[in-house]
């Protein structure tokens, strides 16, 4: 399917200002460094959660932050002050993945704590984390489930998406990888907890599949995992548009809270779930 590329150059001149919100429910995002919002002094970064503000008339409230993972979202006591400001009503994005890959206790993840094992289950492993303790780390879903159950208390909504994509091209740079099993992973259990799933990841691919290996290298100025201000707005509209054309649990009720800048995207659907 083409997309064109016209309302994203209309989109580079829409500025990120808050609009005053018109309806009672708050949409919040719960993210890592791909969404999270940098200033001025940070080295050509920012991540897409800076430019959603426009498209809702909902009060967003981007709780995204750098290097986290489901494990250490909540062991630190950010998924707490999430759920603190959540109120019956509002609806939580979580949009995670690219900090719970690797292995517990090992290698990569000493000092960090942020690796989940892989998969959907109920598997365990006891690791000595950071603070010297025993920890019992869990599945990447098991951590989800938490996240939905502790939502669903409170009478808030739950949303799962999948993450935006790295820059992973393959067929000598023709092809960028459209499977990531995180996103695999939240939409399974979108599935067996009966909660909306925004293909997010499915969105942002066809985006930087259009613009071709050259142009969208160029949005990735430190690495293939954190944008530019201009792939940030690439994975903005993308994300709006998974959920103008998600189509499960509350997609109706959710797309009640975007604003007219959402349907002046003007990005078709690609029919993926």
């Amino acid at each position: 399917m083409k997309l064109s590329l016209i309302p994203f150059l209309a989109f580079a001149t829409l500025s990120a200002t808050k609009p005053t919100p018109t309806a009672e429910s708050k949409v919040f995002l719960c993210s890592d460094s791909t969404a999270a919002e940098y200033g001025p002094q940070t080295t050509g970064i920012q991540g897409f959660g800076y430019y959603l503000y426009p498209f809702f008339t909902s009060t967003f409230v981007n709780r995204a932050r750098g290097g986290r993972s489901t494990r250490s979202f909540i062991n630190e006591g950010l998924w707490t002050q999430l759920l603190n400001l959540t109120s019956p009503g509002d609806y939580v994005v979580i949009e995670m993945g690219h900090n719970d890959g690797g292995t517990p206790g090992t290698g990569g993840d000493v000092g960090k704590d942020r690796a989940v094992l892989s998969g959907v289950g109920e598997e365990t492993v006891v690791v000595k984390n950071s603070t010297g303790k025993d920890e019992v780390v869990r599945t990447f879903g098991s951590y989800l489930r938490q996240m939905i159950a502790d939502l669903r208390a409170i009478g808030a909504t739950p949303v799962l998406s999948g993450m935006v994509p790295l820059m992973r091209w393959n067929d000598g740079n023709t092809t960028l990888q459209k499977t990531w099993r995180f996103t695999e992973y939240s939409r399974e259990v979108s599935k067996t907890e009966n909660v909306l799933f925004l293909n997010h990841t499915a969105y942002s691919v066809a985006r930087f599949q259009e613009l071709g290996y050259a142009e969208a290298k160029k949005m990735f100025p430190n690495d293939d995992t954190h944008t530019n201000s201009v792939g940030a707005k690439v994975n903005a509209e993308s994300f709006v548009t998974s959920i103008l054309c998600a189509d499960g649990p509350n997609a109706a009720s959710f797309r009640e809270t975007l604003s007219k800048n959402a349907t002046e995207i003007g990005y078709g659907c690609l029919g993926v779930a």
